[in-house]
């Protein structure tokens, strides 16, 4: 490398320096300190719209003017982007912060408590199935049936006519039971009245057939009984079924926010 390149560098990075060292990193509030992390943006509501927030500094580039980098991970790549704002922007965000508590591990194990939407994933893939649910999503539109399975955060929702899928990002709220009640007393009682409804419905069906005589002219009562058997039998399949509706209708149900938005619209 000849001299005259070695001072040209020299001279750039003397210039360079000159220039950084009139921006400085300052500190928005003693509360935070100079890098504002995921929690502490949470709790202070510093930045309520941003979201997926790493980190984010305030950098004074001027006599009333700041530059906000903010460092995002954006479907699983890290983004760094640029907000300004002036003096007054500044001083108001400062008193925000300063009217507020120091951060805590306590006061951020409270501040995640109902914060399911950071853990709908685990959530919906924990829950047994299949059982009846009931979710509000794109909008406002409302959805109930039986969930049948989640795949790739896709929900497969079975209503009286078809199988819905429901991207998970776009669910708002979700009912559903964390686990089934145990009923196993009334399974005896749901077994006996749904053989009891089998015979029942058999014997209504005989009333309204006209009767049936073999060539002697002798009632054919037998085919009555094969009836009323059949009913009773087929009650009893659908016993299982029936009883595990009853069980699913007599425990309670959780209704989680699985959207940051529907969050904030139901705390703030």
């Amino acid at each position: 490398m000849t001299t005259f390149l070695k001072i040209i560098i020299v001279f750039l990075s003397l210039n360079v320096q000159n220039i950084f060292g009139q921006i400085e990193i300052v500190i928005l509030s003693s509360n935070v300190g100079t890098e504002i992390d995921e929690h502490e943006n949470r709790f202070y509501r510093i930045f309520p719209k941003e979201k997926k927030i790493i980190n984010a500094q305030f950098i004074k580039i001027g006599e009333e003017r700041y530059r906000i980098d903010v460092v995002k991970k954006i479907n699983g790549k890290i983004n760094k982007v640029n907000r300004y704002i002036n003096q007054n922007e500044f001083d108001k965000l400062k008193i925000h912060v300063d009217n507020q508590p120091v951060l805590t591990k306590e006061l951020v194990t409270a501040m995640y408590e109902g914060m399911d939407f950071l853990q709908a994933e685990k959530i919906v893939n924990e829950i047994p199935k299949p059982q009846f649910v009931i979710l509000r999503h794109s909008k406002n539109k409302k959805l109930s049936g039986t969930l049948l399975n989640v795949d790739k955060n896709t929900l497969f929702i079975q209503t009286a006519t078809t199988i819905e899928k429901v991207p998970l990002d776009k669910i708002d709220r979700f009912s559903y039971r964390p686990e089934l009640g145990d009923f196993d007393y009334l399974r005896s009682y749901t077994f006996f009245l749904t053989g009891l409804t089998g015979f029942a419905m058999a014997s209504l069906y005989n009333a309204q057939r006209p009767v049936t005589y073999n060539e002697n002219g002798i009632p054919r009562n037998d085919l009555s009984r094969y009836r009323q058997i059949f009913g009773t039998i087929i009650g009893l399949i659908f016993s299982s079924e029936v009883f595990d509706a009853i069980s699913t209708l007599l425990t309670s149900t959780e209704t989680i926010i699985l959207s940051e938005a529907e969050y904030e619209k139901e705390n703030y």
